[in-house]
């Protein structure tokens, strides 16, 4: 029995069967498709960004973390609009959105408006990517969940093979810019399928029920992070970086007080006292914090290190994905036998041995010393992604479905964003500014040598051992979920709420 009080988090009953469960997988896919290549496939643009805009790194860098942080702190307001105005307007504006943008980015005349154009970009993305798995647990009952989620992880995968390989193919033959007009391309494709395949669904709240002030202390609290990374890159540590973290902490706990209050909050944070949920959706956090410095910094080493053009960067990372799809769709039917639990910290523990592997590249590294790193990471990435995503939200009511989905996706996007400042910092710092800007201008092919070349693999080190490092945490997280259980429907005159371990109250 659902209760009509919002607050109140109680199971519901697995949906039926919906017969377009598969064209609304398949439309909902489209802007997921659309958003993880958008935060990929400009980071083989990096060099010739800085060749025509004769900027650095600590510039540069902005043009994918901006993205990445706007997707972040649009995600959980994104969510609530649409419990008050449905998902599928929200997913429709999102995608009308990243249309425009596109065509912004693309004739962005400076770097310092392309960065502007790349955060409205990043409202569409989050628009789009806060109801993905929302509607995905929402149209399909439990049993085929798993493999709906597979195709979610899969779809993930070909993002980036896409965005990496026809991204290096386009930048040897158009230039950077016609990047974007691929990213417009499929943006168009995801708005005429959502328009003619989502269904509206009725609203659960009325539009006086935006949490408006949550929303704010939420962006300041999620970016506080990102300009206390930049300060300790640019400064080391200094008053204005502990002023930063300060802020970021104030917000966060009048956040948290906010929420309390509020009949109708921005975040349920009984949801918080679900075990399953909440490690859940930490371990994506730690996930993506390590696993996307390889996507940021692999590109650069075959370019800047190897010599390599940007399509044969590319290609270097396909067996990553081609590894994480296969096991996505192997693992997905093992999810029930297995467990959320053991697969996903087996992912982790993948991520953080792979990472440790590509620490040890020098400048002369063979194919074969890059690929069975890539393959660990491959691996992880497909064990993780199904059982963690489908156990995380399968104990989430229906009417809770798309706060707790952008919940989720803002912790997996707020760890990518991380993770890539993280590298880019790393990178900046240990190159310094003139030599990081001297070491992306280079001419195509050209190899670093001398100094260059001993700190850009100290820096790269650092990087990957660090991201490492947080794979392990996020591997202890993982084991923290503790057992699966399955999802029991409560059918009594009062809902039966929860206990934070997912045994309920006996």
């Amino acid at each position: 029995m659902v209760s009509d009080n919002p607050a109140a988090l109680t199971q519901t009953e697995t949906p039926p069967p919906n017969p377009d469960r598969w064209w609304t997988l398949a439309a909902v896919e489209c802007g997921n498709f659309v958003v993880y290549m958008d935060g990929f496939i400009v980071t083989l643009a990096l060099p010739a960004m800085a060749r025509e805009f004769g900027v650095g790194l600590s510039v540069l860098k902005w043009v994918i973390v901006a993205y990445m942080l706007t997707v972040t702190v649009t995600l959980l307001p994104a969510g609530r609009l649409a419990d008050i105005w449905g998902r599928r307007r929200i997913v429709v504006i999102g995608m009308g959105v990243l249309v425009l943008t596109s065509v912004l980015c693309a004739l962005a005349p400076t770097v310092e408006t392309l960065i502007a154009f790349r955060v409205l970009q990043g409202v569409g993305g989050g628009l789009v990517l806060a109801n993905v798995m929302a509607e995905i647990t929402a149209v399909f009952p439990k049993q085929e969940r798993r493999k709906a989620m597979a195709v979610n992880a899969s779809i993930l995968a070909l993002a980036q093979v896409t965005g990496l390989v026809l991204g290096g193919l386009l930048i040897g033959q158009f230039g950077w810019r016609s990047l974007f007009l691929v990213i417009l391309t499929v943006s168009l494709a995801g708005l005429i399928l959502s328009l003619r395949i989502l269904k509206a669904r009725p609203r659960s709240l009325d539009r006086t029920a935006m949490d408006w002030t949550g929303a704010v202390l939420a962006v300041v609290a999620t970016s506080a992070p990102f300009l206390v990374i930049e300060q300790l890159s640019e400064a080391g540590l200094k008053p204005a970086s502990l002023a930063i973290l300060l802020g970021g902490v104030v917000a966060l706990a009048l956040f948290v007080q906010v929420e309390r209050r509020l009949p109708r909050p921005l975040l349920n944070l009984e949801l918080l006292r679900r075990r399953a949920f909440t490690c859940g959706s930490v371990a994506a956090a730690f996930y993506f914090v390590a696993a996307v410095s390889c996507y940021f910094l692999l590109p650069l080493y075959a370019q800047l290190v190897l010599g390599r053009s940007p399509v044969m960067a590319g290609v270097l990372i396909v067996p990553l994905s081609l590894v994480l799809t296969a096991t996505s769709l192997t693992v997905s039917s093992q999810g029930d036998r297995i467990g959320a639990r053991t697969l996903s910290t087996a992912g982790m523990l993948c991520i953080s041995a792979g990472l440790v592997g590509l620490s040890w590249l020098g400048p002369d590294a063979s194919t074969a010393s890059i690929v069975w790193p890539l393959v660990l990471l491959g691996m992880g990435g497909g064990l993780f992604h199904p059982p963690n995503n489908s156990a995380t939200l399968n104990t989430v009511p229906a009417e809770h479905l798309s706060v707790a989905n952008g919940f989720l996706s803002m912790a997996r996007n707020f760890g990518q964003a991380i993770g890539a400042a993280l590298a880019a910092s790393l990178l900046a710092s240990g190159l310094g500014a003139a030599g990081a800007e001297a070491a992306l201008a280079g001419e195509v092919g050209a190899r670093l040598g001398g100094s260059q070349l001993e700190a850009f693999l100290g820096a790269q080190q650092l990087a990957f051992r660090l991201a490492a490092a947080l794979g392990l945490v996020g591997a202890a997280v993982s084991v923290g979920r503790g057992a699966e259980v399955p999802v029991v429907t409560h059918v009594t005159e009062r809902p039966i709420a929860s206990r934070s371990d997912g045994k309920g109250i006996r």
